[in-house]
């Protein structure tokens, strides 16, 4: 079982390896044109602003420069730009426009590229009609992770020009940085077929930028299988049978990520309050309970009883919206997991392999935490982003599964 499990691990780190090599090679070169420079902005919305006769000098004269060294902090999406919070308009939740005069390339077919990071959807017209975009920006608006789109634009054989507006919607955040809002990348004009195989370079970068959240969760539910068909056989069934709870947990917390950044099935808002509400604090309260059962001895039911209160202030504080509580909560159970590793370090089993999967696993519960105190989340192998998270996982997970072949072993 232990060659299997290092087999199917060293298949899975290599699959990703080269996911993260090919999604981090530069843009390929080709007839386009990224559309920064001189643009117009404006905060608020209203229709008739994409119509090419509106008169728009008025607006804010915006100056965006995409440069390819300038890159996102969890991507690395290169030609990174600074939002509207940092051009003059601080507060601004909601909507936003922009608009300028697009020099046509040639009279042949051509294609927009949108933006692959915008805060956080947004819809394109070109001469006044709808091109396409990402979101739905109209009613009760619905927005998640931007992601790359290609529009083949209609053709303009008496033009030599077009005029391009983009409406932005930033969601409503608390968490926001003074540089968030709008366009966080520009367009791209192009010929159709160099369009098209920059969009497919676009969509190769996002899909590196999230297979570890893709995968991992596949090697976490698996090991939850596991543990929980061998829960009867380990000294401790219920230890396995947590953890398998945390697995699952973790997974679904990881996986959310990836399904917002590719697809519409979960937008933004949603995935936060899945993520804070439900599946962080039961990911938190669920390890914590798991390596609770590792030893016996006293103080094993106080600690249990911590984790769960903790987990409901964690939910409530979600709800209220309430940092104090929130912090109150992931500080409990940082304290229960510190109680469960001395008890583990003075009489537990296999109690190296045991806190060091207790602290990798403990990296990724409070990633945000250590953010906070200044410690690097994020690095890029290959110009992509792999946060500090998948890294303590990718390292917990086989340690984790020997740790349950050892407690087997224990129990035979």
């Amino acid at each position: 079982m232990r060659t299997w499990f290092c087999v199917a691990w060293l298949i899975l780190v290599l699959a990703v390896t080269a996911t993260l090599a090919i999604g981090g090679r530069p843009d390929p070169v080709g007839a386009w044109r990224a559309l920064d420079g001189a643009w117009r902005f404006h905060a608020g919305d209203d229709p008739s602003w994409a119509d090419p006769n509106t008169d728009d000098r008025s607006w804010d004269p915006v100056t965006l420069i995409s440069r390819p060294d300038s890159r996102d902090g969890d991507v690395g999406i290169p030609g990174y730009l600074d939002g509207w919070r940092s051009r003059g308009h601080p507060h601004l939740d909601g909507y936003g426009w922009y608009r300028r005069e697009v020099p046509l390339l040639h009279r042949g077919d051509l294609v927009l590229v949108g933006p692959p990071s915008v805060d956080d959807g947004y819809e394109m017209f070109w001469n006044g009609r709808p091109i396409g975009g990402i979101g739905r920006l109209s009613g009760s608006p619905k927005v998640n992770a931007t992601r790359p789109f290609l529009v083949r634009l209609p053709p303009s054989p008496d033009r030599q020009s077009g005029l391009l507006a983009i409406r932005a919607f930033l969601q409503p955040d608390p968490g926001r940085d003074g540089q968030s809002g709008g366009l966080r990348t520009v367009p791209v004009l192009a010929a159709a077929a160099d369009g098209e195989a920059l969009y497919r370079a676009q969509w190769r970068r996002t899909i590196a930028g999230y297979i570890v959240d893709a995968v991992e969760p596949v090697a976490m539910l698996t090991l939850a299988i596991v543990a929980g068909v061998m829960a009867p056989s380990l000294a401790r069934p219920s230890f396995a049978r947590w953890i398998a709870l945390a697995l699952v947990a973790s997974a679904c917390l990881r996986l959310g990520n990836a399904v917002s950044a590719w697809t519409d099935l979960l937008s933004g808002p949603m995935l936060q309050w899945q993520n804070g509400v439900i599946l962080a604090p039961m990911a938190k309260l669920a390890w914590t309970i798991g390596w609770n059962q590792w030893t016996n001895g006293q103080g094993r039911r106080a600690i249990s009883i911590a984790a769960v209160a903790a987990g409901l202030i964690m939910v409530v504080g979600q709800l209220a919206h309430s940092p104090y509580l929130s912090g109150s909560g992931r500080a409990v159970i940082a304290l229960c997991l510190a109680a469960t590793a001395i008890r583990i370090a003075r009489h537990g089993e296999h109690r190296l392999l045991a806190l060091a999967a207790m602290l990798l696993a403990a990296t990724g519960l409070f990633a945000g935490d250590l953010s906070a105190l200044g410690i690097p989340g994020i690095w890029f192998p290959f110009n992509i982003g792999v946060s500090r998270s998948q890294y303590a996982y990718a390292l917990a997970l086989p340690l984790l599964a020997f740790a349950l072949i050892r407690h087997r072993s224990a129990a035979r």
